[in-house]
Order: C-alpha cells, then structure tokens, then sequence
C-alpha cells in the first residue's frame, strides 16, 4: 500500500493568541456573544482546512452571522499579513 503524504496546514500559536484575544476585545462581538466573546467560539479542522466558527452558543439572527464573519476575516488578515 502506497503512503499518501497530505499537505498540513497550521498557524503558530502566538498568531493564534493574537487572533482570539483581538476577538475578545471588539466591543461589537462583545455584544453578540458576550464576555469573553472566545466562550462562544470553536476551532474547527476539516482535511487542510483550520477555521473558528460560532460554536452555536448564541442564537444568531443573519446580520448578527454576517457581521461576525465580516470581523473575524478583518482580524485574521490583520494577524496574518
């Protein structure tokens, strides 16, 4: 049997402590999840994929959704330039 090396992906650690605690910080996801807004996330990893998502904590109403997700791309670029 042929072994199928896969491509990994990852992000170090430090970048990752940057990320959620400028998650935590933003006052207008403080609103839509609450303090610390990091309770109501999850990381999730799917095949070479690395994502935090809204862990389903909080009822979210579409704009509340599209708003987080506008924010946390925001915060990703800029710990990640």
């Amino acid at each position: 049997m042929e072994k199928i090396d896969k491509e990994r992906v990852g992000i170090r650690i430090d970048v990752l402590h940057n990320i959620i605690e400028d998650l935590n910080n933003d006052p207008e996801l403080q609103r839509i999840f609450g303090s610390p807004v990091s309770k109501a996330l999850v990381a999730v990893a799917e095949d070479n994929d690395l994502r935090i998502e809204e862990g389903g904590i909080v009822d979210l109403e579409e704009e509340e959704t599209k708003r987080f997700l506008e924010i946390l791309n925001r915060i990703i670029k800029a710990n990640t330039i």
